[in-house]
């Protein structure tokens, strides 16, 4: 099997993000009138490319594909830490600013700033 690419991955990571705050504050489509519903798939687009496009800073198989990722599309500077990922996760994760998040999908690191 192919390995899956970012863009795929950063895909997956969002909608199941998307989908679990919508949950959370929908319930299930099931139980909604089709006003509801539509609220909801209207809400759920805009959660889904907020998390793509903002929060899910990098993503990856692992904490260290996901801060390469992060770097790669210009969210993190790894020359601050040298190239050095360990100093670079240890940092991020105590600035209280990012999460690693592990998810079916691989790691994301979430920008907890921008919810």
């Amino acid at each position: 099997m192919a390995e899956m690419t970012s863009t795929l991955r950063r895909a997956l990571i969002s909608a199941t993000f998307a989908r679990r705050d919508i949950d959370e504050n929908f319930g299930p489509a099931s139980e909604l009138d089709s006003e509801e519903r539509s609220w909801r798939r209207d809400t759920l687009r805009t959660t889904f490319l907020d998390y793509r496009d903002t929060r899910v800073m990098g993503v990856g198989a692992d904490w260290r594909q996901a801060l390469q990722d992060a770097a790669g599309t210009g969210r993190i500077d790894l020359a601050e830490y040298d190239g050095n990922l360990e100093a670079a996760r240890d940092t991020l994760l105590h600035g209280a600013i990012w999460e690693f998040q592990t998810t079916a999908h691989g790691i994301a690191i979430l920008d907890t700033c921008a919810a």
